[in-house]
Parts: C-alpha cells; structure tokens; sequence
C-alpha cells in the first residue's frame, strides 16, 4: 500500500474517524472483510460504494481516488490594482481563486525586529519549494545558510556574486552571507485573519 494511494487515504481517513475495518463495511452494507482489500488496493470498490464510503468519511470520492484536497480555501478576487496604486474594483463576479495551500507554509513570526513590515503575531506564507540564492535578490525569503541556521531576511546584491548581502531586522543590518537556498515569503497573514483548527489524532 503507498502513502499516496486509494487505499491508504481510505484507510487514513478510517482510522481518524476511530472506526474498524468491520464497522465500517458495515455502515455501508458491504461483506465485513470487503474494506480490507481495498485498503490493500487489491481491486476498487463500485463507484456507489465510493460515493457511500465519502459521505461517511467526511470527504469526496475525488479526494479518494485522487488525493485532490475537498476543502482547498479560497479567496474572492476584489479587483486590481493599476498605475500609480489606483485601486479598480471587479466590474463582474469572477470565480475564487484557489489557494496553492500544497505549495505554501505558514511561519509564526514573534520577532519584533521586523516591524513595520511585519508584526509579532503575522503568519508569513511561505514557499513550500527552495529558489537559488540569485533567484531571490531583493525579495524577502528563509534564507537557508551554510552553518545550517534559517533565518528571515533580504537578499541583496553584494560585492559577489556567490556572497549576497543578507539585511535583517527590518533591514538595519547587512551582512555577506553564504546562502544555499531561498524560499521565498509570498504573503502574509494578520492573526485575526485565520482560524486554528485542532489537531487532527490518526
């Protein structure tokens, strides 16, 4: 069974819910030992069994078969902003935009060094994926160092090209640093703006 496989997210979603192989067959009136070959993805069950199986689970048959997130969050597109920061609203109602949240992580930032561009309480959304040191030049990013330390800052051009000038605290210092690799900060939340959900147990 692979972790990214029918019967692996069939069996994750199983166990979170606390029930057994058994109690779930028979929820949805199946042989008691019909769930354990489809954890073992020996063969996949009807697809009315699915859709049946999904609303007990609390998810789609998408996600089963798939693996594609049923909740990915959303955000409402307000408008664009033009020349000179003029703010143009939306003429038409648009479709949300989906949230790459597979490609994103979100740091607490408690330093208060950052301020004003960041506050202590901000949840920065970070890249999931590493960029090249040079990739980053004038963005705000973790910057991965040679000593192996992450540390938040800006990579600036410096007098090497393998040696950029790393600006931390706001910006209030500059040092020549050996970067590896750079993910970069992408946005940023205020507290008030998230929800924290409990700890899922599996």
């Amino acid at each position: 069974m692979k972790g990214d496989s029918f019967g692996a997210r069939l069996r994750a979603l199983r166990m979170a819910k606390g029930l057994s192989q058994v109690e779930l067959a028979r929820l949805i009136h199946r042989h008691p030992t019909a769930i354990g070959p489809y954890e073992r993805d020996e063969y996949a069950p009807p697809r009315e069994v699915i859709d049946r199986i999904a609303e007990l689970l609390d998810t789609t048959p998408e996600y089963l078969w798939f693996g594609r997130s049923p909740k990915r969050p959303t955000l409402a597109q307000g408008g664009r902003i033009g020349s000179g920061g003029v703010v143009h609203p939306l003429e038409a109602a648009t479709l949300p935009l989906e949230l790459r949240s597979d490609r994103l992580l979100a740091w607490l930032l408690e330093d208060p060094g950052y301020d004003p561009r960041y506050r202590p309480g901000d949840l920065l959304l970070v890249a999931a994926d590493p960029l090249r040191p040079d990739q980053a030049l004038g963005r705000d990013a973790l910057v991965r160092l040679a000593d192996g330390r992450d540390v938040l800052g800006r990579l600036m051009p410096g007098a090497r090209a393998d040696l950029p000038l790393l600006c931390l605290s706001g910006g209030a210092a500059a040092v020549a640093v050996e970067a590896l690799e750079a993910r970069l900060v992408l946005g940023v939340l205020a507290p008030d703006a998230v929800s924290r959900g409990e700890a899922a147990e599996v």
